[in-house]
C-alpha cells in the first residue's frame, strides 16, 4: 500500500488479516466442528494463542485495520473508530444457513471511503461463494484492494504459525532498521481530516427463534418496516433439532439497511412476546 499503490486512490479494502479465526471457521465449515473443537485444533497447531482473546474477538484484526486504513485514506484512523466484533457468537446453525444460501462466513476486516466519511469495521460477514476472500482457508490472509489506476487487486499469504508470524516481525524490524527516519508509519499522514462513520449501510442475516403462533412473522415484519429494513429473503424452517415442537427458526436476509435502524429495529423485535432470541445479526457483503 505504502509504496506499491501509491499512484492510486483507494476507496475500499476488505481482508481476512487473522490466521487463528480464518482457521478456526474453515474446520467450522468444511468439517462440522464445533468453535470449541476448532480452537483447541487452532491451538494445538500453533496457531492460538493459550488465551486467545486476541484473535476470537477480532482486536488484532482491528490493529491491522487501523493501520491498514491510515495507510489507504492516508489520515490517521484510530482504534477507538473501528467496529469491532468477534467470532464467539457463530454457530454451526450459522455455518449451515450461510451455505444453503450462497455464502461462506469470515471475520472480515473492511474500510471504506464514502461521501459520508469513511467506514472502518471488523465483524463476521457472510461473504459470497464467488469472492475471491471467501476461497481464503485454513491460517491463510488475504486483502482485497480496490484502487482507482489498478482497479480490484487481493494480496494473499500465510498468516499464523510461528515462522510466518516471526518472518513479518524480522521483515519490520529490518525495515526500521534500514529506513530510521524516512520509514516513519506518520510519514504517509496527511493532515486531511475524515469524518470516521458508525452508521454504514449494509445486508443483515438475522436468525432469531420464535414460538410457533400465527401472526408473529407479521408482527416481526411490521418492525423491519418501520425502521426502513427492506426484506430480501425470508426462510421459515420446521422445528427441528435444538428446537421444542413449540418454537421454529425465522431467518432474513434483508437488503442495504443503515446500522443505526437495523439495531433499532431489532431492539424493538426483542420486545414481541413471541420471539424467544435473536439468535444471531451477521452482516452481508455482497
Amino acid at each position: 500500500v505504502r509504496e506499491s499503490l501509491q499512484a492510486n486512490k483507494i476507496s475500499k479494502i476488505m481482508g481476512i488479516i487473522n490466521g487463528t479465526t480464518n482457521y478456526i471457521l474453515t474446520k467450522m465449515t468444511e468439517e462440522d466442528l464445533t468453535f470449541e473443537m476448532a480452537l483447541q485444533q487452532a491451538k494445538e497447531l500453533g496457531y492460538a494463542e493459550p488465551d486467545p482473546t486476541a484473535d476470537i474477538e477480532g482486536f488484532d484484526a482491528m490493529y491491522k485495520l487501523s493501520i491498514l486504513a491510515s495507510l489507504s485514506f492516508q489520515t490517521q484512523v484510530s482504534i477507538e473508530d473501528i467496529y469491532r466484533e468477534g467470532i464467539t457468537g457463530i454457530g454451526k446453525e450459522d455455518i449451515q444457513y450461510a451455505k444453503e444460501l450462497g455464502y461462506i462466513i469470515k471475520l472480515a476486516a473492511i474500510a471504506k471511503k464514502t461521501d459520508d466519511g469513511i467506514e472502518a469495521r471488523v465483524h463476521p460477514t457472510f461473504i459470497p461463494e464467488k469472492h475471491p476472500l471467501a476461497s481464503v482457508r485454513d491460517s491463510f490472509n488475504a486483502v482485497f484492494v480496490n484502487g482507482d489506476a489498478i482497479g480490484e487487486m487481493m494480496f494473499y499469504g500465510q498468516g499464523a504459525g510461528d515462522m510466518p508470524t516471526g518472518s513479518a516481525i524480522v521483515s519490520d524490524i529490518l525495515h526500521a532498521c534500514k529506513n530510521p527516519i524516512g520509514g516513519n508509519f506518520l510519514d504517509v499522514i496527511n493532515t486531511n481530516s475524515f469524518h470516521v462513520t458508525d452508521n454504514w449501510k449494509t445486508a443483515f442475516f438475522i436468525r432469531m427463534t420464535v414460538m410457533d403462533k400465527p401472526a408473529v412473522l407479521h408482527a416481526i415484519s411490521g418492525c423491519f418496516a418501520r425502521f426502513n429494513v427492506s426484506l430480501w429473503s425470508v426462510v421459515q424452517k420446521g422445528a427441528g433439532s435444538g428446537h421444542s415442537t413449540k418454537t421454529v427458526p425465522l431467518i432474513f436476509i434483508t437488503h442495504e439497511a443503515e446500522e443505526k435502524e437495523m439495531r433499532a429495529a431489532l431492539k424493538d423485535i426483542s420486545s414481541i412476546e413471541e420471539v424467544i432470541e435473536i439468535n444471531s445479526c451477521i452482516r452481508v457483503e455482497n
